[in-house]
């Protein structure tokens, strides 16, 4: 997943902290050997191999995972992909720049792309595939980098609830994506998460207290336009940055990153699709506009701020 994950407890005891830290990291590792698909043994790269008529069995975590992702796709209405694999590898060939793309490359790549290319049977933990919209057995690369780190963080809140007994902590991946459960002990509710990156001055955003929902940020701050919308081939950049809340980290992760590529009217769409989420969308408009009009626009169950 390319990140690094930090976990805090709310707790007085410290050893037993330490054993279920070392737990829930050991898990995520093993998350990122399932999922990774630069790692030629995860079951990710096995799928890549199948060709139409063949099925693979695959592992519950990447079952719930998959079923978590077409959700997210059918509420996005396609704007969220996880097939988008073999364009983002188009892509970095060129280093991202998408115009050094032959339109025969781009449209061979985005063909390749779609989740009605998977077939799932969830009662038998099977994975087949299809061949892709020329026809051709191409292989199906999923790219779980923008769902995959909020999964891991899901699986992490369970053992903690399930397995420790742990009732308040906060655990985020890379920053970009934050879960929080209970208090953080300091006799107010929640914990303090901040919001709006480098629009929080602009806004006038101040920190949120985050417990039992997640918060995503996405934006082109750190990497660029590194977003792709697999439904018009092209990079997510309607908006500058996004942020999304959801009872869970998965679809909290996912939202955020298709948010860059809707409008805003399929944001509220998929906010209203999605039960318990909402949407902070900040407006690409000049400073002066501020005195206008909000820099960000805000709809649905995110937290007040």
């Amino acid at each position: 997943m390319s990140t690094v994950f930090e976990l805090l407890i709310a707790t007085e005891d410290r050893q037993l902290a330490q054993s279920a830290a070392y737990a829930v990291f050991k898990k995520v590792d093993g998350l990122e050997e399932l999922i990774s698909r630069f790692l030629d043994v995860s079951e990710v790269a096995l799928i890549s191999r199948l060709k139409p008529g063949e099925t693979f069995r695959v592992a519950p975590e990447l079952m719930e995972l998959l079923l978590t992702a077409t959700h997210v796709c059918a509420a996005t209405q396609g704007a969220f992909d996880v097939t988008v694999g073999p364009i983002m590898d188009a892509l970095r060939e060129v280093k991202h720049r998408w115009r050094a793309l032959t339109p025969q490359e781009r449209e061979s790549a985005l063909a390749a792309c779609g989740m009605n290319r998977l077939v799932i049977d969830t009662e038998n933990l099977l994975i087949a595939v299809q061949p892709d919209r020329m026809g051709r057995a191409s292989p199906l690369e999923l790219d779980f980098g923008a769902i995959g780190k909020g999964y891991a963080l899901d699986v992490a809140c369970r053992m903690l609830m399930e397995d420790w007994d742990f009732t308040d902590f906060l655990m985020h991946s890379g920053t970009s994506t934050v879960v929080a459960r209970g208090t953080m002990g300091d006799g107010q509710p929640g914990w303090p998460v901040s919001v709006g990156g480098d629009w929080r001055e602009r806004a006038g955003l101040h920190h949120v207290r985050l417990s039992g929902g997640a918060i995503s940020g996405s934006g082109f701050d750190v990497k660029g336009a590194h977003v792709v919308d697999v439904r018009r081939g092209v990079a997510a950049s309607r908006h500058p940055a996004a942020w999304s809340y959801a009872p869970a980290a998965a679809v909290s992760d996912a939202l955020s990153t298709a948010y860059l590529g809707l409008g805003w009217r399929e944001i509220c769409a998929a906010c209203a699709a999605l039960e318990g989420c909402g949407a902070l969308v900040a407006r690409a408009q000049p400073v002066w506009m501020d005195r206008v009009r909000s820099p960000v626009r805000q709809y649905g169950a995110f937290p007040a701020v």
